[in-house]
């Protein structure tokens, strides 16, 4: 039987959200820290406690009324995201967390969304979030929604320059773009987060998708799973997949560009 909340030296965790506020955010799953959090180094405690305080205040006036977090999920985002100190990792592990409190604590789908968002790569995981932000931010005024018919009017030219300025490379990762660049797109598209019919490369091999491209880049197109992930990232796991458009919808990272720069919707405008 795991030992409660209240016996167990929380460390680092407490420093980041106090010990009410983890039995809110929890409810009756909370009892399940004790056994689990036994062993852990302070610095995979840290990443906890920073991981909890992301889905607090995701959940806002939320965290208030009854509800619970199935076991199954804590122990997936607890067991990952205790080995994570990427910013946008605790961003996505967070609201995964904070979507998946419910009254009745049976929904455990966001199991598998942490496991997905330990699955990615920094760079996988800092693409999916830049690629759907600006999504967002391209194509909210047009009136699509995120179904079968209209995702497809959602390709993008994404231009290389601005988009390893997005992702904040260092002149050692500028030497290696290109590995990078197949590494990330390969795997976003293995892992269903954009549709497997992307392409990249330079400005004269992508004419015949995106014409006015004035430099090399990536042509790419939005996924459902894809969007789904970018909704429970932000604590909005229950919402459809058109809530990306809604003016409340607010999916910003903390010293993390929200667009990529110089985009070109490709279709439907």
């Amino acid at each position: 039987m795991a030992e409660p909340l209240t016996t167990v030296g929380l460390g680092a965790i407490t420093a980041y959200l106090c010990k009410d506020g983890i039995q809110k955010l929890l409810g009756p799953t909370a009892d399940y820290l004790g056994e689990g959090l036994r062993d852990f180094t302070q610095k995979r405690m840290e990443n906890v406690g920073a991981i909890f305080k992301k889905a607090d205040s995701k959940l806002g006036a939320e965290r208030e009324l009854p509800g619970t977090i199935p076991p199954k999920v804590l122990k997936t985002v607890i067991n990952d995201g205790s080995y994570n100190d990427d910013p946008m990792a605790v961003e996505y592990f967070g609201g995964v967390l904070a979507s998946s409190r419910t009254e009745s604590g049976r929904d455990d789908r966001g199991a598998r969304m942490a496991s997905l968002v330990d699955e990615l790569s920094t760079y996988q995981l800092r693409t999916h979030y830049l690629l759907y932000s600006t999504i967002r931010e391209t194509f909210k005024d047009k009136g699509y929604l995120f179904n079968m018919n209209d995702r497809p009017l959602m390709e993008l030219f994404v231009p290389f320059r601005p988009y390893g300025h997005a992702m904040g490379f260092s002149e050692e990762e500028k030497g290696k773009t290109d590995s990078i660049l197949r590494h990330t797109f390969f795997g976003l598209a293995n892992d269903y987060l954009i549709e497997n019919d992307f392409q990249y490369g330079n400005k004269e091999s992508l004419k015949a998708r995106a014409q006015h491209a004035d430099q090399g880049g990536i042509v790419c197109q939005p996924s459902a799973l894809g969007a789904e992930l970018f909704l429970w990232a932000f604590g909005c796991g229950d919402h459809s997949l058109s809530y990306i458009f809604n003016e409340n919808f607010n999916p910003v990272v903390e010293s993390t560009p929200s667009v990529i720069e110089e985009v070109k919707a490709l279709k439907g405008t």
